[in-house]
């Protein structure tokens, strides 16, 4: 529990952040966190490639923003990202478990079982599929696919066969994204400052 507190957290104030560094700044906090969520079930190998990818997107964004300034307001739509994702989550995870036929509880810290990594990756999808639909730019577009990616990384590791392929896959995804996004995004400040 603690953990997905934390997860939450950290990635209402990547929703919540106005400009784009501090944008690229809070997703390294959503991807340290979900590899503290990811590491009693991911390997060493898995747990630093998910890490670098992390780092990587952020700091792609972080130099595609220019400066302190640029970025976006998300207003009201923060709102109904952060509403979107509280409802979706506990259904989501409610149905995991009524597929599975285990009991439904959540322990305090990570543990084994795969329920943290479970919950944790269903809000990181919801999250940034209301981000997604709530987008007004580049900036909230890039961010929301990111934090899906980092979502679906962790739901890929309970995947019973080996893993290593498709975290590979996925952090190189998530970097692509971070290009496509930077491109966008500094198109964007070109036609807005021309």
């Amino acid at each position: 529990m603690v953990y997905l507190g934390i997860i939450a957290l950290v990635t209402l104030l990547a929703n919540s952040a106005t400009r784009l560094r501090l944008i690229a700044v809070t997703f390294v906090g959503i991807a340290l966190v979900a590899g503290f969520i990811a590491s009693p079930t991911a390997t060493i190998p898995q747990a630093a490639l998910t890490a670098s990818a992390g780092f990587a997107a952020a700091g792609i964004l972080f130099i595609a923003a220019g400066d302190g300034r640029y970025g976006e307001d998300p207003g009201w739509r923060l709102w109904l990202g952060t509403f979107t994702a509280a409802i979706v989550t506990p259904i989501a995870y409610a149905s995991f478990r009524t597929i599975s036929g285990e009991p439904a509880t959540l322990p305090m810290f990570q543990d084994g079982s795969g329920v943290i990594v479970e919950v944790a990756g269903t809000w990181l999808l919801s999250s940034g599929v209301a981000i997604m639909l709530t987008a007004r730019s580049a900036v909230r577009t890039s961010l929301a696919a990111l934090v899906m990616v980092t979502g679906v990384q962790l739901l890929a590791l309970l995947a019973p066969e080996p893993r290593l392929a498709a975290t590979l896959a996925l952090a190189w995804l998530e970097v692509v994204i971070a290009l496509a996004g930077a491109f966008l995004i500094v198109n964007e400040r070109a036609v807005r400052d021309a």
